[in-house]
């Protein structure tokens, strides 16, 4: 269970070559996909920039560091989690070479080595060369400003939970993600898996069977029809419910920037794999 991603997400760093050979850790190869988002097919760089500037609010970097990307505490309502500061991103850029931001970004290694939690390294891992190097792209034209965000301090409840395991270091969720992906539906269904795995599975986990008490299985679509998903993925209301918390924010503010294209092959991705016998729910 991740219940950090609530005060995250309400509170709403050029790709490497690599081969087949490089790894997050032992025995987790690293593959990203060759599908992309719509528009990964720029011609110049200008539609470069714009695929990233996209990019970086579909996958979530504008919903933590701000739509400014300057940074901001993120557990300001919830002190008992202590303060998470979100990096102020235009002054980070700065001291990260393209190898270090990729280890950082799809890897979840900081350069300095710590523990890096919160930030969904274990969904960004699956982003394609082509949409991560539009996402970088579009980071480094931001001009450097505002403040250097204070050092994060833990709070008592976060202490309590990560002693329990609920939390874990970004490499260790990206390992978890990796040994348990969502159902590979065929080729009509890739883009669909595509956009589940970098954009679904940060709060429903690598399998999309949702956490305990914080996000239900993705079993769920099953009970809507086309149209009733596609607007909950477009003005975040809910089939019954119009107010569905965390969901009717992300719907109405990151997947909105889904194109018709996109929405339409995650709607359809989903509903398939709600028609496929599942595993048991995740604890």
């Amino acid at each position: 269970m991740r219940p950090i991603m609530f005060v995250l997400a309400v509170a709403g760093l050029a790709a490497c070559d690599r081969n087949s050979n490089t790894t997050d850790g032992p025995g987790v190869p690293l593959t990203p996909a060759s599908i992309s988002y719509d528009g990964a097919d720029y011609r110049d760089d200008a539609a470069k920039v714009a695929h990233g500037e996209r990019l970086s609010v579909l996958l979530g970097c504008k919903g933590c560091h701000g739509d400014d990307l300057r940074g901001r505490n993120v557990t300001a309502e919830d002190k008992a989690m202590g303060d998470w500061w979100a990096p102020n991103v235009t002054l980070a850029m700065a001291s990260y070479d393209d190898a270090a931001l990729d280890k950082l970004i799809r890897h979840g290694q900081p350069k300095d080595g710590r523990a890096f939690y919160f930030m969904p390294a274990e969904s960004l891992q699956y982003v394609s060369d082509a949409d991560y190097a539009a996402l970088v792209a579009y980071l480094r034209t931001l001009e450097a400003g505002g403040d250097k965000m204070p050092p994060v301090k833990k709070g008592p409840l976060f202490i309590e939970l990560e002693k329990k395991g609920e939390f874990a270091p970004s490499t260790e969720m990206i390992r978890r993600f990796r040994a348990q992906e969502p159902e590979d539906l065929g080729q009509q269904h890739k883009l669909g898996r595509y956009i589940a795995m970098t954009v679904c599975s940060e709060c429903h986990n690598g399998k999309l069977q949702g956490y305990e008490g914080f996000s239900p299985s993705l079993n769920i679509v099953g009970t809507y029809n086309d149209a009733e998903l596609a607007r909950l993925l477009t003005t975040g209301e809910g089939k019954v419910k119009k107010d569905l918390g965390l969901m009717s924010i992300t719907g109405k503010h990151r997947f909105s920037k889904f194109t018709d294209h996109e929405r339409t092959a995650v709607v359809r991705y989903l509903k398939a794999r709600a028609d496929q016998p599942q595993p048991a729910q995740a604890q």
